[in-house]
C-alpha cells in the first residue's frame, strides 16, 4: 500500500512539474500586445486598429483575441476594430470570486466600453462569444448597433461540444486539481487530433499556434477558466434564450455546414425562432473556425448585417 501511495504521489508531482514547464514555455512565447483596462471583477485586455464605425470582436471558448488577427486586419480597412480577450481568457484576468456567467461577462465588457468611451458598436461573436454578444445586446440595446454571430453558442447544449466536452468539471476543487496536473499534458498529447476536429473539414492554418494564439489554450489557467465558462454556459443560455425576441438591433448568423463542435441547425433555429428577420447563412464544406479559415467571407457577412442596421436607421 505504501509503494502504491508513493507511486501516486510521484506521478502527481511529475504532472504538476510538467504542467508548470508547459505554462512557462507558453508564457515565454507571448506577451500582452494591447492595453489593459481594470473593470469590476477583473482586467480586460484589448487591441484596436483601423478607423471608422466601431466593431468589437469577441472570441469563443479557450480562444483569445489572436483568433481574429486576419479578420481584424480586413475589417480595419473601413472600421475601428476592437479585439478583446474575454474575462479569464488570453491576457484578460478574472478574480476567483467573479462569476463566469454570461451576465457577468457582459457586464464587464460593457463597463470596458464605457471606460474606453465606446458609446456604440457592432458586435461580432464567435462560438461562446456569440452567446455573450447576444447577452450584451439584451443588456445594453442603446450601445449595440448590430450583432453578427459566427458559429455561435445560442442555446443549451443537448450533448457534448466535441473535444471541448472535457472542460465540463462542475466541482471547483476537482477543476483546480485537473488544471494543475493532468489537463495540459493530456492536451499536449491529444492536441493535434483535437485541433483537427475543431477546424474540420478545413485545414488548420500553419500559423495557428503562435500568430493565431492556439498555444495559449494549453496553459493551465486557460483550462481552469474555460472549465468555469463551460459550467456556467448552460444556466446562462437557459436564462437568455427565451428572451432573444426583445433584441432590437439587426442580427446575423453564419455557420459552417460541417461544424463538429456545435449543431448549426439547433443554434441557428434558437435565434430565428425569436428573431425571424435575422439574416442567416450556412457555408458548405466549412467547419467551426470560420474567422480563421474564411476571414474574407466573414467580413463580407459582417458588412451585410451592418448594412441591415443602416437600413433600420434610415
Amino acid at each position: 500500500m505504501f509503494v502504491v501511495l508513493l507511486v501516486i504521489v510521484l506521478l502527481i508531482g511529475l504532472a504538476v512539474f510538467y504542467t508548470q514547464k508547459i505554462d512557462k514555455g507558453i508564457e515565454s512565447q507571448f506577451s500582452p500586445p494591447g492595453k489593459l483596462t481594470t473593470v469590476n471583477g477583473g482586467v480586460i485586455h484589448w487591441q484596436v486598429s483601423g478607423s471608422g464605425p466601431a466593431i468589437i470582436l469577441i472570441h469563443g471558448l479557450l480562444g483569445n483575441s489572436r483568433n481574429f488577427y486576419e479578420l481584424a486586419n480586413i475589417l480595419a480597412q473601413h472600421y475601428t476594430v476592437y479585439s478583446v480577450d474575454r474575462p479569464g481568457s488570453g491576457f484578460s484576468s478574472r478574480m476567483t470570486s467573479t462569476p463566469s456567467t454570461f451576465e457577468k461577462q457582459s457586464q464587464m465588457l460593457l463597463e470596458w466600453m464605457e471606460k474606453e468611451n465606446i458609446s456604440e458598436a457592432a458586435l461580432v461573436g464567435h462560438s461562446m462569444g456569440g452567446g455573450i454578444s447576444l447577452r450584451m445586446a439584451l443588456d445594453a440595446p442603446q450601445k449595440i448597433r448590430a450583432v453578427t454571430l459566427i458559429c455561435p453558442l445560442t442555446t443549451m447544449l443537448k450533448g457534448g461540444a466535441g473535444p471541448l466536452s472535457m472542460l465540463y468539471i462542475p466541482n471547483h476543487t476537482a477543476r483546480r486539481a485537473v488544471s494543475k496536473t493532468i489537463a495540459s499534458p493530456l492536451r499536449v498529447v491529444m492536441g493535434r487530433k483535437q485541433i483537427a476536429q475543431i477546424f474540420f473539414p478545413e485545414p488548420v492554418p500553419k500559423d495557428f499556434a503562435i500568430t493565431g494564439g492556439g498555444l495559449l489554450s494549453l496553459h493551465s489557467r486557460h483550462f481552469y477558466e474555460g472549465s468555469r465558462d463551460t459550467v456556467s454556459a448552460q444556466g446562462s443560455l437557459h436564462r437568455q434564450s427565451s428572451v432573444y425576441g426583445s433584441i432590437t438591433c439587426p442580427v446575423g448568423v453564419l455557420y459552417g455546414e460541417q461544424d463538429l463542435i456545435l449543431n448549426p441547425k439547433e443554434h441557428i433555429q434558437a435565434v430565428v425562432d425569436k428573431l425571424p428577420s435575422a439574416r442567416t447563412r450556412i457555408v458548405a464544406d466549412a467547419g467551426h473556425m470560420l474567422p480563421m479559415t474564411q476571414p474574407a467571407l466573414c467580413a463580407n457577412f459582417i458588412e451585410e448585417v451592418l448594412f441591415d442596421s443602416e437600413d433600420a436607421c434610415a
